[in-house]
């Protein structure tokens, strides 16, 4: 920062593969009418990723999923299988291992950075089929030969989701998320169907007839118009 104080009239150019608000306002405080240059929309999916969206209860996910791993027409290694949790991470990998056979490897922030590193380089050369992660793939990192994610358990947030299908496709190429739902992802309804037909992806019929699939309305508006007799 000092040496960018001691320069007169420097030019500051800044690179992330997202931007936030946070970092706008960063950017707007080192220089005066910055120029921000996006490629595509915010909080939308690449458009070179197909999004399936699969109704399954909780208890029957692990079943899905190893019949996706055992499918030669649907599982396209090597795949990133996202999970909520650094257990859940451990647990996963070890049960597709015993009960499909392939190779799969947990990867979270729990484990050391070395340990990391060698799974994404067994990843990476093929050597290791699937990963069970948590957000730690979730962005930043360039996971070319990836073609499939499979979102186990859904995200806190929209735009997570967004970041972590995204990881299915790079430099444009084609590539297929697999997304299990449930009503314990309630909250995400309406802007995961928002998401879907964007995509001019197939919403599930339990997701688009679910009561939570509409946004209920700001309460000051409800009484609005109990006032009114409506």
């Amino acid at each position: 920062m000092q040496i960018f104080r001691a320069l007169s009239q420097p030019q500051v150019l800044m690179y992330s593969a997202t931007i936030s608000l946070d970092i706008e306002k960063l950017a707007s405080s080192m220089a005066k009418d910055i120029i921000l240059i996006s490629i595509g929309q915010p909080n939308q999916p690449n458009k070179a990723v197909r999004q399936l969206a699969i109704w399954v209860d909780s208890k029957q996910k692990k079943r899905k999923l190893f019949d996706i791993l055992l499918s030669k027409q649907h599982f396209i290694p090597p795949a990133v299988v996202y999970v909520g949790s650094k257990l859940g991470a451990d647990l996963l990998s070890n049960a597709i291992t015993l009960t499909t056979g392939l190779k799969a490897l947990a990867i979270h922030g729990e484990k050391p950075m070395k340990e990391r590193r060698e799974i994404m380089r067994s990843f990476l050369a093929g050597e290791v089929p699937v990963v069970v992660s948590t957000g730690v793939l979730g962005r930043g990192i360039d996971l070319l030969d990836v073609r499939q994610v499979i979102v186990f358990d859904m995200p806190n947030s929209i735009k997570e989701y967004v970041h972590q299908i995204g990881r299915a496709s790079r430099m444009g190429e084609e590539g297929t998320a697999i997304v299990f739902v449930n009503e314990e992802n309630k909250n995400l309804f309406p802007d995961f169907i928002e998401i879907l037909k964007s995509s001019g992806a197939v919403i599930p019929r339990e997701l688009s007839n679910s009561r939570y699939a509409i946004r209920s309305l700001p309460m000051g508006k409800f009484q609005r118009k109990r006032k009114f007799g409506f």
